[in-house]
């Protein structure tokens, strides 16, 4: 049945032509050929003798034999739209008196349900003659095959139908044959059945009876020998399940699996493995059977079917299905050594069953993979953990999906710092003299009033800090005491001072002032979260805070709640373009900084809501400043010092974050040195240093730097690139690059060495699906960057060597393997 079902793209039908309506004269031959016609009678008629071959019609009516002759149609498709007046068949056979040997083979004919339309074949009207039937579809109509015998007395019809197939749903029935005024012979009627398309493939249904004695060409005038039943087709096994671990292998640790195939309609199904039988079942009217086996010992099982037929005989057997049963869930793996580097990654090694996935927690809490070479030994590096002590655990997952017990636990410890002590509830002050005000600001202050500290408030009216659910109260922890408060987007940011040593560290607090984080990022001679040192520890503690250092000790305006607003200069000779970045200029006019405008006609620069005034901080100044998504981000220097950091603004150029990806000689937001710090802050702002001490230009437009060659966007060291239509395929640097993508499916593409690496936007699924593509010396698998990632937070960081790739706003769990590509 190689030829059916046919379709309008059918191989058969390439590099045909296109006539319109075709009428054929006696012996004529209409071949290649594609008609579509919906104007007249028919799109192809034909008078006497005529052959289709190789045919493909598309009409109102699609053939008319309209005379006597010898018709042929091979290799054809004929699909009516049932429109019209007329019977608007796919054949019709019209010539009243008219007689003929009509022959079809290897075609469909495709009717539809309508008023219009009687069947996909139509023979009446006083025409009689030879009709044969080979390797033939009807689909749909309110008939596939209708002829009706009426030419009269001597004038019977003898219709022959071998591998015949009715694909419903029909509007009355698959056929009808009327005997009217003259007789109708079946002189054959083998393997004629119903049957559906699924997939674009026939798929043979229940066979269908004669609804007349099968006679021959005459009616025999004495009963012939039966013939001997042949055996059924040997049936298939299409598939299995459950097909656990890795799907496809044919390896389960599913002892009781179910399989399914398709048999000769109504055969009993018989199943064995190896030699041995060890089930059966019979299939329905559609050929479909399903069965479920008894418990498998683990071992590879070669599993075949055979099918025995009402009459006894039995089929060859199918093809084998092998399938490997495990049950046993493998060792656990063990953890043979275990170090943390610098960045606070802890590199681990160890080993487990060959070829499985080793799977690492740290706690509960499942941290990445590694998978097992043919030795099994593996090896992971995790991202950067977070400051404090980690239970660290491997389970081992073989190909069948059995998980192993947990390996003996490792504890790695990263940088960690002391938080105060629970304090003791303190004595309420006798006579407290006035609320003292710790620290002020613009937004927060820090008030000490009865011995308790309070945020945001000048009389104590704001919520009061507590450790741990515990008020805090001066002295009560005996050594550590709070020095500053900021307002951050959650809650609050606190500063806190160690009497004896001169260390600072810092928390996080909710909205009501309750501990949440510790704040591990500041930076200085000692790690985890603290600074030594008086002056330089301050300045670090600063960068944290985004304020500036006073001779008290204290941070921010101390007693003031607001710096006062400096004077307009008596007479300024032109605004002093600060910087300016194409898309981007940092303007001083009257004292004050202006964002976006020439004129100082963009929104001024605010240090926590205060318009930011020439020398009125000291220290800090302003050099420099970039848009960005969301507001802008603005570069300054410290003057004594030579440092650099930078702030993240709104549009309206409000104080939103700090920078605290800066490199240098040193970290934490701040950067040292004279132009090599500059250098280090302009990779931060992905611009160009052109020596004049200012900052170039911005971000790279994907539109602007696209190769002609590999049409993939490519950008100087340390940038910006952003995808735009047309442009979506984005190429990193060596450099520390972000990439912010379209609203298209964007490919981001990294080499050898790419970095610290961002992707701002990426997309997982869905029409706009964006692309990972890796150099295969980095990694070659899916597997191997599953086990090279974590999740962080709400990001997942995928780490080698020294490079580390972060996707913003990315669940480790929604990754799959169509999402990464290896060169």
């Amino acid at each position: 049945m190689a030829a059916i079902p046919l379709s309008w793209n059918d191989p058969m039908f390439s590099n045909v032509t296109n006539p319109s309506s075709t009428y054929l004269q006696n012996g004529a031959t209409l071949s290649n050929a594609s008609v579509t016609d919906n104007s007249g009678d028919a799109a192809v008629a034909g008078v006497g003798s005529f052959t289709l071959d190789h045919v493909r019609i598309d009409g109102r009516e699609g053939v008319r034999i309209a005379g006597s002759g010898n018709i042929n149609i091979n290799n054809t498709y004929i699909d009516t739209t049932g429109i019209g007046a007329d019977h608007a068949d796919g054949i019709q056979v019209y010539d009243p008196g008219g007689t003929g040997n009509v022959t079809i083979t290897n075609t469909a004919i495709v009717s539809h349900n309508t008023s219009s339309a009687t069947a996909g074949m139509f023979v009446a009207d006083g025409y009689s003659g030879n009709f044969t039937f080979n390797n033939v579809m009807f689909e749909g109509g309110p008939y596939g095959l209708r002829i009706a015998a009426d030419a009269g007395a001597g004038h019977d019809d003898y219709v022959a139908l071998k591998d015949v197939y009715f694909v419903g749903p029909f509007e009355y029935n698959a056929f009808l044959f009327q005997e009217v005024n003259a007789n109708i012979h079946i002189t054959q009627w083998e393997n004629v059945r119903y049957a559906t398309i699924e997939n674009g493939v026939l798929v043979p249904g229940a066979l269908i009876p004669s609804p007349f004695p099968v006679e021959g060409s005459t009616a025999p005038t004495t009963p012939t020998a039966p013939t001997t039943p042949t055996a059924p087709n040997a049936p298939s096994i299409a598939s299995f399940s459950t097909d656990s671990g890795v799907a496809g292998d044919k390896i389960t640790n599913d002892n009781t699996i179910e399989l399914k195939g398709a048999s000769a309609a109504g055969s009993t199904v018989k199943i064995y493995d190896g030699t041995t039988q060890i089930g059966s079942t019979t299939a329905d009217s559609s050929g479909n059977w399903d069965y479920i086996t008894k418990v498998l010992t683990d071992a590879k099982h070669t599993l075949t079917a055979t099918a025995t037929n009402s009459s006894g005989q039995t089929s060859a057997a199918s093809s084998a299905l092998a399938v490997t049963v495990d049950t046993k869930a493998p060792t656990a793996p063990t953890i043979a050594s275990h170090t943390v580097n610098s960045a606070n990654q802890v590199v681990m090694s160890g080993g487990a069953e060959a070829s499985s996935v080793v799977k690492l927690f740290d706690g509960t809490t499942q941290i990445g993979t590694a998978t097992t070479n043919s030795s099994g030994v593996w090896s992971y590096t995790s991202a950067a953990l977070t400051a404090g002590s980690h239970s660290l655990t491997a389970k081992a997952m073989d190909a069948a999906g059995n998980t192993s017990a947990a390996s003996t636990v490792v504890t790695a410890s990263t940088g960690t710092s002391t938080a105060p002590s629970a304090p003791t509830s303190p004595t309420t002050p006798t006579s407290p003299t006035s609320d003292k005000v710790i620290e002020s600001a613009g937004v927060t202050s820090l008030v000490e009033s009865g011995g308790k500290y309070y945020l945001n408030g000048s009389t104590g009216s704001g919520p009061s800090l507590k450790n741990h659910g515990v008020d805090f109260v001066d002295g009560s922890d005996g050594t550590w005491a709070p020095i500053g408060a900021e307002k951050t987007a959650t809650g609050y940011l606190v500063a806190w001072k160690e009497a004896s040593t001169g260390q600072y560290t810092a928390w996080n607090t909710d909205s009501n002032g309750n501990y949440v984080s510790h704040v591990s990022s500041l930076t200085g001679s000692t790690s985890g979260g603290s600074v030594s040192g008086t002056d330089s520890g301050l300045k670090s503690l600063e960068t944290s805070f985004h304020q500036d250092l006073n001779s008290d000790g204290q941070i921010g305006t101390s007693s003031t709640a607001t710096p006062t607003s400096p004077t307009t200069p008596t007479s300024p000779t032109s605004d002093k373009v600060i910087e300016s970045a194409g898309v981007t200029s940092l303007v001083e006019s009257g004292g004050k900084y202006y964002l976006n405008g020439s004129t100082g006609s963009g929104p001024s620069l605010k240090n926590h809501g205060v318009d930011f005034v020439d020398g009125q901080d000291g220290t800090w100044a302003p050099i420099g400043a970039e848009k960005t998504a969301t507001g802008y981000q603005v570069a300054w220097k410290e003057a004594s010092t030579g440092q650099y950091t930078a702030w993240n603004t709104d549009n309206n150029g409000n104080y939103v974050s700090h920078v605290s990806t800066l490199t240098g000689s040193t970290s934490g937001g701040s950067v040292s040195g004279t132009d090599s710090g500059l250098k280090s802050l302009e990779t931060s702002f992905h611009q160009d240093l052109n020596g004049d001490g200012q900052i170039g230009t911005s971000t790279v437009a994907a539109s602007s730097t696209v190769s002609d060659s590999t049409s993939q966007v490519v950008a100087t060291s340390g940038s910006t690139l952003v995808a735009s239509t047309g442009n979506t395929t984005l190429k990193g640097t060596s450099g520390d690059d972000i990439f912010v993508g379209s609203s298209q499916a964007d490919t981001f593409v990294f080499g050898a060495n790419f970095g610290h690496d961002v992707i701002k936007d990426f997309v997982a699924r869905g029409p706009a699906h964006d692309t990972i593509e890796f150099s295969k010396s980095v990694f070659d698998s899916f597997a191997s960057v599953l086990s090279h990632a974590a999740q962080s937070g709400q990001d997942v960081v995928i780490a080698t060597g020294s490079d580390t790739l972060t996707l913003k706003n990315t669940k480790l769990d929604a990754l799959t393997s169509h999402d990464f590509h290896f060169a």
